[in-house]
């Protein structure tokens, strides 16, 4: 049929953009990674992106693959028109790509695409949500996305520790809770890797200890999946992963889509969370019959646009090798640690071993004794260009603890964070690495640490009451005169 060969062609091409991309080359394939911005003192340099942990720049690939789409985009599902039918096998095809990427059987998983992980989380939540007299388990590690749904919904959620000087997860707690909690849990729910600290839990000796106790695994993975190869495992793996969740956005991926994948039984059991257009096979005033999986869960007209992004760019990580993108970022980490900790008056959290002995990912926080979290972000973005994250990155009890904030500290805490005030209460300074980053840059962001905590800014900074952060008192530009609209 014509539509089959024009979804073939269309797969081919964005096949052929993927092809050649290695981890010599791809900073080629990178969106933006050669613009210049303007400093404080007028003038202007390359930007430094080491803000990657919240939201990757694009590859040429799928904007490129998404222009060759647009052509013949239209609703997905059940549309007898030529593009409706192209637009609809291309966005199936896109789910068969992802769940090869990470090892889900579509005969035993179903792959569901969302708003974002946090979209994914919450409709999981909803999903597991257990009887009363069952618990969650999770830990302090985890993203605000991982913790919240399980409490909006009442669940009986504990917590793992983590050990305040380096950071890991506290493994013996954890046994602790899976004895203490014996027979009560239904879900241990997990980060993949932190965005905090770039430690990677070791999620399939959790899994296994899970499931032991007849719980459920779920895998927070949004940071890992784009930086570590990862399958979910066969569904009688005793080590394998039974749910997990990513984003788009954070894997080189723009235009707002996310999955969530996990075994069929979990969501045939109960109705959709979201019910509307799509989720159903028939409807009368007096019933309703809802349609197979995935349809079900993806209420609304789906985001094909951002699903078709996550397909490209799963290409372009195979041909580069997820082996090939965790080595180069380990290298980009081993020579940041190596040389952060040479610079007096700063503090390094997690683990700091410049050799990296423990696998982590190139997540890298610190504070100086000089300057706050928000001062520091400030001076590396107005005065070098350099764009990195400050505050608690949606993660505050695991900062909290980091930090060592007592609880009469974290009352005042609140109450200023409640008024809006994320640039002075405690937190930390980010750099996040991804696979197009250089060795350049991060000598270059460490000269620039280096030479603040020397000679201190440029500029004066004082706090913006609007937006509540720090930004030159005269400043060289104004941000919306940038803007495009």
């Amino acid at each position: 049929m014509a539509f089959q060969d024009e979804v073939s062609d269309l797969c081919q091409a964005c096949c052929d953009l993927a092809k050649g991309v290695t981890i010599e080359t791809v900073r080629n394939f990178v969106v933006g990674v050669e613009r210049k911005v303007p400093l404080h003192d007028g003038s202007q340099v390359t930007y430094v992106n080491f803000d990657n942990a919240a939201t990757t720049p694009p590859l040429d690939s799928v904007l490129k693959c998404s222009q060759m789409f647009l052509e013949w985009y239209g609703s997905v599902h059940r549309g007898s028109g030529l593009k409706a039918q192209i637009s609809t096998h291309a966005f199936e095809r896109c789910r068969e790509v992802v769940a090869e990427f990470i090892g889900a059987d579509l005969g035993y998983h179903t792959v569901i695409f969302t708003q974002n992980a946090t979209h994914a989380l919450n409709k999981l939540a909803m999903h597991l949500a257990p009887p009363p007299d069952k618990v969650i388990l999770t830990t302090v590690m985890e993203h605000h996305s991982n913790m919240l749904p399980w409490r909006k919904l009442g669940c009986e959620v504990h917590y793992v520790r983590v050990i305040r000087e380096n950071g890991k997860l506290d493994m013996a707690d954890l046994e602790d809770h899976l004895r203490r909690y014996a027979g009560r849990i239904a879900v241990v729910t997990v980060s993949g890797a932190s965005n905090v600290t770039g430690i990677i839990p070791p999620i399939r000796r959790i899994a296994r200890l899970a499931h032991e106790a007849g719980a459920q695994m779920v895998v927070d993975a949004t940071q890992l999946i784009p930086h570590r190869p990862f399958k979910m495992g066969a569904p009688d793996d005793p080590e394998r992963i039974d749910f997990i969740a990513f984003s788009g956005h954070k894997m080189y991926a723009p235009f707002g889509a996310g999955v969530l994948a996990g075994p069929k039984t979990a969501f045939e059991e109960r109705d959709p969370d979201y019910v509307g257009g799509g989720t159903v096979h028939a409807v009368t005033m007096d019933e309703v019959h809802w349609a197979p999986l995935p349809d079900k869960e993806e209420a609304g007209t789906p985001n094909v646009l951002g699903c078709l992004a996550i397909g490209c760019v799963v290409k372009v990580l195979e041909s580069i090798g997820m082996d090939n993108v965790a080595e180069h970022e380990r290298v980009l980490t081993r020579r940041a640690l190596e040389k952060l900790q040479r610079i007096d008056g700063l503090t390094l959290y997690g683990l700091k071993d410049p050799e990296v002995r423990e696998d982590r990912l190139g997540v890298i926080t610190m504070n100086s004794r000089a300057y706050s979290h928000g001062q520091s972000a400030a001076i590396l973005g107005h005065e070098w260009g350099i764009g990195v994250r400050n505050g608690c990155f949606c993660a505050q009890p695991y900062v909290r603890e980091l930090l060592g904030i007592t609880d009469a500290e974290m009352h005042d805490i609140v109450a200023r964070l409640s008024a809006g005030d994320h640039a002075t209460v405690p937190g930390m300074v980010r750099f996040s690495f991804g696979v197009y980053n250089t060795p350049d840059e991060v000598d270059y962001a460490v000269e620039a640490v280096r030479a603040v905590l020397a000679h201190g800014p440029k500029a004066r900074y004082i706090l913006d009451p609007q937006h509540m952060e720090y930004v030159p008192e005269t400043p060289a530009v104004c941000v919306h005169d940038l803007l495009p609209i």
